[in-house]
């Protein structure tokens, strides 16, 4: 292939590209002023690992979008749960920024379709991974921030969030899913669910541990977090979400 074949090839990727970056703005109803930030904020490590050329990860955005999000969500608490202790508060606020929520709002914009991805990424199912999803989600966050400022990004969070933050309110036992599924567990079976790290991984300041839930000597469900607590909580929750439906604790 010579220079200009290359030079054109590239020029039809990049134009796809921002085909799709249009496509997603749409979605989401927020219009980038510099849509590289967008497109970084979509960039998953594993395809800057692949990269021919130097480009950056959204892993910085992330870690902003983290904090963007804590604030927008625990100002909403604030005012919307008047009432509420600063511990109810905090339970709340736990369970709508995990993983699984973050995910879950994710999948409805189908994010993980514009997440650029390395191969081996993309052949082990990552367009659908929590982990991948949820801190995706966190680097659109952090992007949005930086481009249009806190008013966007607050709109942003909130029409994604809102429900789901009331949703958990109604179903109390998601602000403690631990200390109510430990109450279910003795309960039922007399002991105590079992938590153990699977996998920690990560830099210090930007941990990922993976804990899994043993009830009655089987695995009843992987949690994820930045912490050992929130890993432990996302499975307590993964498992009280079934519980709720009337499914098995163990299914």
């Amino acid at each position: 292939m010579d220079v200009d074949e290359k030079k054109e090839k590239s020029a039809r990727k990049k134009k796809s590209r921002y085909r799709q970056l249009d496509s997603l703005q749409k979605r989401i109803k927020v219009q980038f002023h510099n849509k590289s930030l967008l497109n970084r904020a979509l960039t998953h490590r594993s395809f800057v690992n692949e990269a021919s050329s130097p480009i950056k990860d959204n892993e910085r955005l992330e870690y902003l979008g983290d904090s963007v999000l804590a604030l927008v969500v625990n100002e909403y608490l604030f005012y919307r749960f008047e009432e509420y202790h600063e511990g109810d508060l905090a339970k709340i606020k736990s369970a709508v920024v995990s993983e699984t929520t973050l995910a879950k709002v994710s999948a409805e914009i189908n994010l993980g379709s514009y997440i650029l991805l390395g191969r081996g990424e993309e052949l082990s199912g990552g367009r659908v991974r929590d982990s991948i999803l949820a801190n995706t989600m966190e680097a659109l966050i952090g992007a949005i921030y930086l481009d249009s400022g806190l008013k966007e990004a607050k709109k942003f969070v909130l029409a994604l969030l809102k429900a789901d933050i009331e949703r958990i309110d109604r179903l109390s036992y998601l602000r403690d899913p631990k200390t109510t599924l430990q109450e279910i567990v003795q309960k039922k079976y007399k002991e105590r669910p079992i938590y153990e790290v699977a996998e920690e991984k990560g830099p210090d300041h930007q941990k990922e541990f993976t804990v899994r839930l043993i009830i009655n000597g089987n695995i009843a469900a992987t949690g994820r977090g930045n912490s050992k607590r929130k890993a432990e909580m996302d499975a307590a929750r993964k498992v009280l979400e079934r519980h709720h439906e009337d499914r098995d604790l163990l299914q």
